[in-house]
């Protein structure tokens, strides 16, 4: 119960328009890989099969992305994203058995919109 709560305070700066803004933002900065799984999230958020906790989970992860004053601010460079990325993979990994072939073709998808095909990793 104390994981959800802490949690909360980063779900509420989720919101699928400033992610996008963010991750336009920083893409080139976090890399393709980790775009694609801010999309596999995005989608498992909007999947009512995926648990509401792990939801939340991704939620928080996300909106600890959009929130610009973090554990290590995202102005440092290089390792301005690595608390980012580390919450990201944690969210990721603790969600495996919930990323089906559908959903991520549906995120390599989304990523082929913004980024040339030829970059997109297999994932």
């Amino acid at each position: 119960m104390k994981l959800i709560k802490n949690l909360q305070q980063y779900v509420e700066y989720y919101n699928e328009l400033q992610l996008s803004d963010k991750i336009k933002a920083v893409g080139k900065i976090i890399g393709t890989k980790a775009i694609y799984y801010v999309l596999i999230m995005v989608a498992l958020i909007s999947d009512k099969k995926t648990p509401l906790k792990v939801r939340l989970i991704f939620m928080a992860a996300l909106g600890y992305l959009i929130l610009p004053a973090d554990i290590i601010a995202d102005l440092l460079p290089v390792i301005g994203f690595t608390d980012d990325i580390a919450f990201l993979s944690y969210a990721i990994n603790n969600a495996r058995e919930y990323i089906t072939p559908e959903v991520k073709d549906k995120a390599k998808e989304k990523l082929g919109h913004w980024i040339d095909d030829a970059e997109i990793d297999n994932g």
